[in-house]
């Protein structure tokens, strides 16, 4: 890929559409998995979400003190970012049993307010200090499962500096609003309040991932064009990446969720065919029957930036896989 000086000092942050960070693919497994690391290592996800059981009769605090650092370590090893899944019920308790140095951050589920979410930045404030990890480092992802995450979406993303994403778990909200799960209809039925949380999330510098309808809510495992097909609906809506309900969406979200080469062609020709019209003192030229001028120019130096980030994080997950 060719990468381009002028993208250098362009930025990311507030309300641009381009991702904060490159999470294409994220795979939940759960610390109980014998095959964890191995599953991890061969799934080539951008990211791990690790779950934990507590278990009845059991001292699951312990149990998981004593097992979560090497479930972490086994997790990355593919060069995946790792995160674990907490709930809001009891969030102080499982912190403090899952928060170790290896993690990006927290998935939270149940959250219904922003105080939620200031209460989770407020022992992981703690915890860093305690542990050993990077203070302001932990990112705080929010799970969006209730009618409250939906309706506090934008004081929740506003509520800590920790914010990273919203991740829609399609199947919990809808029961949560009274709505079937069951993808019988013709149109999707949240399309709405996807569209509202990829706005506020990109309002505020984060992102959101999530799947297109009817995958999302059914979580069917499918041939590779249906697959393909609803990556790139997912794309064109806004959103970042996915949570995979299979391993076997991952190469094709790792795949889809970013510029394509053809893609990231274009936007060099166009970069280049704009600076020399710059210099001949024009302010738009042609390009393959279409005119462009400075926004799309901008836009194009996003996208190969975009591009480019996506290259940087497959050839680290390739060096993890040598």
């Amino acid at each position: 890929m060719i990468k381009q000086d002028e993208t250098r000092d362009l930025t990311l942050a507030g309300d641009s559409p381009m991702p904060k960070y490159i999470r294409r693919s994220v795979l939940a497994l759960s610390i109980d998995d014998t095959q964890l690391g191995d599953k991890a290592y061969a799934s080539y996800a951008d990211a791990i979400i690790l779950d934990f059981a507590k278990k009845a009769n059991v001292d699951w605090q312990a149990e998981s003190k004593a097992r979560m650092p090497m479930a972490i370590h086994a997790a990355s090893r593919g060069a995946a970012e790792v995160f674990v899944r907490v709930g809001c019920d009891g969030v102080v308790a499982e912190l403090e049993s899952v928060v170790f140095s290896g993690i990006a951050g927290v998935v939270v589920k149940g959250v219904t307010t922003a105080a939620d979410v200031t209460a989770v930045a407020s022992v992981l404030d703690s915890l860093e200090v305690s542990r050993g990890i990077p203070r302001g480092t932990l990112e705080i992802d929010i799970e969006v499962d209730t009618a409250g995450a939906v309706w506090h979406a934008l004081d929740i993303a506003r509520a800590s500096e920790r914010f990273g994403a919203f991740y829609i778990n399609e199947p919990a909200l809808c029961k949560n609003l009274g709505m079937q799960t069951t993808a019988t209809l013709a149109f999707d039925p949240l399309e709405y309040i996807k569209s509202q949380l990829i706005t506020v999330a990109i309002s505020v510098g984060g992102q959101a991932l999530g799947m297109s309808y009817p995958l999302s809510l059914t979580h069917d495992k499918v041939d590779d064009d249906t697959v393909k097909k609803a990556v790139r609906i997912a794309r064109d809506t806004g959103f970042k990446g996915a949570l995979c309900a299979h391993a076997s969406w991952i190469k094709h979200c790792n795949a889809g969720f970013c510029p394509s080469p053809e893609e990231a062609a274009y936007y060099v020709k166009v970069i280049d065919v704009f600076a020399e019209g710059l210099k001949r003192g024009m302010a738009s030229v042609p390009i393959d029957g279409k005119m462009i001028d400075v926004p799309v120019d901008l836009r194009a130096k996003l996208y190969l930036k975009w591009a480019n980030r996506v290259q940087a994080r497959n050839e680290a997950k390739a060096v993890a896989h040598r």
